[in-house]
């Protein structure tokens, strides 16, 4: 146990989520508005939900951060813009952006937001970290692909607040860098999407896995050390996740942080949140590099382990099995019998459940842990056997211990304080409030007589005006002038209500005028194209270039893949620009020693290489809003490889603004997923669309392609229209010259290769 007073975050998918979460002691939560939000599909809290969540949060010393983690195309800026009016006014914490564009509103139009930056970011440097400290950041979601080691060195290094992960679900792929759902089903998992294709099953060589299915991180013994490397927040993942996980969880840490538990307490308690979601679990690579992370059998709740099969058999033409569980049963808890040889699991309830030395064969309604008792198995069950694991998938004791209260709804809403005065004359009463630069006025024609009581008058007007009632407003000052006369109760209150609904829409009238004075200044004029059409070539290796006549080398920039501080081998082809790999950890990011153009892949890089004269920007930068292009030019990036996900719709309204900044991706074999960790399979599978993919090494990064190539070849005449500048990557996927030279060639032309596919580019993302 460590005294440092890390903050303890927890997962808010829903208002529920949110409240267990709070009642369980944790010091924030994360959730997300029902758009643009990494977690669409989670249920996600209202305005109003929100409103209470952040009163209560703030009359209670806790915390709200709002998540805005997804990627906004060229058309979505103006509810961009409108969401994050919404965080501003509903006083969140701190909202959580992925998309570079969403960074730079925010600071232009609400600079006093505390931006934090999503695990979505990829961030995994100590470079990158600073350079978001530069933009404005306060805080830093790390990779969840980082040591120990690694993220003390970032801590110590990058000068804001660094926040981990420490339980929950794990991406295979390094969080933001996955394309594979978008490409496979068009549902992207930047925008909030995914349909977790890496959960799926996978053939390869004649067996069927689940080579990318991730197993659950759990910090687990490591849990002091990493407080020692001075984290500021430690982050539960979950917003898919019911109130009982996100409270059983909360539970576990906030006594793990606050009095320490002991091994035997540990191991209880998350055997209790297995019962209610639960894979095997990993500490990934925070202490060892040549770790096993993935599951290939199981790919969702399992729960926690009980015991074996001792026995199977049949009674009155009932199956039954027999067992010790390791813990205590109720009558309706779930069972989970694991059948091996991949086969799913088979999940039944125990309804029938008795003592296996009771002689009587009395049923019992729950059994205590430790003893050989006997369940009987639905008529359904497939085939069972001696020898096969047992686990409790559902808990009725456990799901009833982690209850919560939530506060009564209206109790917590955020209310604006006003300024009233109120003046009596004998015509009637004069009211006006104030609140910030908004005003009201109302006039009660009303005869008025003298106060009989004059001196309780003011408190009668001030307990009508401190009636507010589920409105927005909260009286902070009034000012009375009676002048001796009376006002009834009933007018006063009266000429409150009309009084405080004008306040509340000269207010939506002001948001409004403040809305649209921003929208302008988010307009930008078409940027007409001036250079001369040109194309660029990425590789890994020069020697795929070989094929190429000199002719067709000098129509290409040649990008070369390499370590941005060694000089390029002097041999032919030359490369005419060094890109840096998009993974780059274990040191900072060093100076180029060498004077080529770069092109940056991640943020670190941009830090190292600020002041380089000729710098572009891959698409794991991504591009898909005129805001993030500026906040790039602002970086000094004078080139951007827009995204291979991207719609065509965006594509063109991206080039109709950037003109001779944009450089279009025709040909790839997109990475689909980028990942720290070895699959569970060969290196070439299959989906169960027959799709064909195979895994390729780029230094300690597997990287996961379709054999069949994206391309846009065929619609480059419409591409032109506003496009000067075209990618061909031949990073992955092509190992022969002859195979490269004859994809350049065709592209160029505008020919797309056979069985090629064109991402989204006829969709909607």
């Amino acid at each position: 146990m460590s005294n440092f007073q890390a903050e303890l975050l927890a997962p808010a998918g829903s208002a529920d989520a949110a409240w267990a979460a709070f009642y369980y002691g944790a010091d924030a939560v994360f959730a997300g508005l029902p758009r643009f939000s990494a977690r669409a599909e989670a249920v996600n809290l209202t305005a109003e939900q929100l409103d209470e969540l952040i009163g209560y949060a703030h009359a209670h010393g806790r915390k709200v951060y709002l998540t805005f983690n997804t990627l906004v195309q060229q058309h979505e800026l103006p509810e961009a813009l409108e969401a994050l009016a919404l965080i501003h006014d509903l006083k969140a914490d701190g909202v959580i952006v992925q998309d570079m564009g969403v960074a730079r509103m925010a600071r232009r139009f609400f600079p006093s937001l505390e931006l934090h930056a999503s695990t979505q970011l990829a961030v995994h440097n100590p470079a990158g970290a600073r350079l978001l400290k530069e933009l404005g950041f306060s805080r830093v979601v790390l990779a969840r692909e980082l040591s120990l080691p690694e993220i003390g060195h970032i801590t110590r290094n990058c000068g804001i607040e660094t926040e981990v992960f420490i339980h929950g679900a794990l991406c295979y792929s390094y969080s933001g860098l996955c394309l594979f759902s978008s490409h496979r089903n068009s549902r992207s998992g930047n925008r909030g999407k995914c349909a977790y294709c890496c959960r799926m099953k996978f053939d390869s060589g004649g067996k069927t896995t689940l080579p990318f299915s991730m197993k659950d991180f759990a910090v687990g013994e490591h849990f002091d050390e990493l407080l020692k490397t001075g984290v500021a927040s430690l982050k539960i993942e979950g917003r898919m996740k019911g109130p009982n996980y996100v409270g059983a969880v909360t539970d576990f840490y906030r006594k793990r942080m606050d009095q320490g538990l002991s091994e035997t307490e540990q191991r209880k308690l998350l055997a209790d949140i297995q019962t209610i979601f639960g894979r095997p679990s990993t500490d990934l690579y925070l202490k060892n590099a040549d770790t096993h992370p993935i599951d290939p059998t199981t790919n969702g709740h399992r729960g926690a382990a009980i015991g074996t099969i001792k026995d199977v058999f049949k009674e009155r033409g009932q199956q039954w099995i027999r067992f010790t569980s390791t813990r205590a049963l109720m009558k309706h808890d779930g069972l989970k019998i694991e059948l091996g040889d991949g086969r799913p699991p088979f999940n039944f309830f125990a309804r029938e459940m008795r003592f296996s030395n009771d002689r009587k064969k009395h049923l019992q309604f729950e059994v205590p842990a430790e003893a050989e008792i006997e369940v009987q198995l639905p008529p359904d069950h497939p085939f069972i056997e001696a020898g096969m694991p047992l686990y409790c998938s559902a808990s009725q004791a456990v799901r009833q211990r982690y209850g919560f209260e939530a506060p009564r709804p209206g109790t917590c809403k955020q209310r604006k304080p006003f300024d009233a005065a109120v003046e009596l004359s004998p015509g009637g009463i004069q009211l006006s409030a104030k609140a910030g630069k908004i005003s009201a006025q109302r006039m009660i024609e009303e005869p008025l007589s003298e106060a009989r009581k004059p001196e309780k008058t003011e408190a009668g007007i001030r307990r009508s005006f401190e009636k507010t009632g589920d409105t927005e407003w909260v009286l902070q000052s009034l000012d009375v002038k009676d002048h001796g006369l009376f006002a009834p109760a009933s007018v006063l209150n009266e000429g409150r209500r009309q009084l405080l609904d004008r306040l509340s829409k000269n207010l939506k009238q002001q948001k409004q005028a403040e809305h649209f004075q921003r929208l302008e200044k988010l307009v930008r004029p078409p940027a007409e194209p001036e250079n001369e059409e040109s194309w660029s070539v990425k590789v890994r290796d020069l020697s795929l270039l070989e094929q190429l006549t000199e002719q067709e080398l000098s129509q290409l920039e040649v990008v070369l893949e390499n370590s941005i501080s060694s000089e390029p081998a002097r041999t032919e082809p030359r490369p005419s620009r060094i890109a840096i790999p998009v993974i780059q950890r274990n040191h900072d990011v060093q100076r180029p020693k060498h004077g080529l153009p770069i092109e940056a892949a991640n943020i670190g890089a941009l830090q190292a290489v600020a002041d380089h004269p000729d710098l572009t920007a891959d698409w794991p930068l991504y591009t898909m809003n005129s805001e993030a292009a500026e906040q790039w030019q602002e970086l000094g990036i004078s080139g951007l490889v827009l995204s291979p996900e991207d719609t065509g719709d965006n594509l063109k309204a991206l080039l109709n603004l950037l003109g001779d900044r944009a450089i279009v991706p025709v040909y790839q074999h997109t990475p689909l997923m980028i990942s720290a960790t070895r699959p569970e399979s060969g290196d070439h599978l299959s989906d169960r669309k027959n799709r064909p993919m195979k895994i390729e090494k780029n230094g300690d990064q597997f990287v996961l392609i379709f054999e069949a190539p994206f391309s846009l070849a065929e619609y480059l005449d419409e591409l032109r229209a506003g496009a000067r500048h075209f990618r061909i990557d031949l990073s992955y996927g092509v190992i022969d010259a002859e195979d490269a030279a004859e994809i350049i060639r065709r592209t160029m032309k505008g020919l797309p290769m056979p069985g090629s596919y064109d991402g989204n580019y006829r969709k909607t993302l």
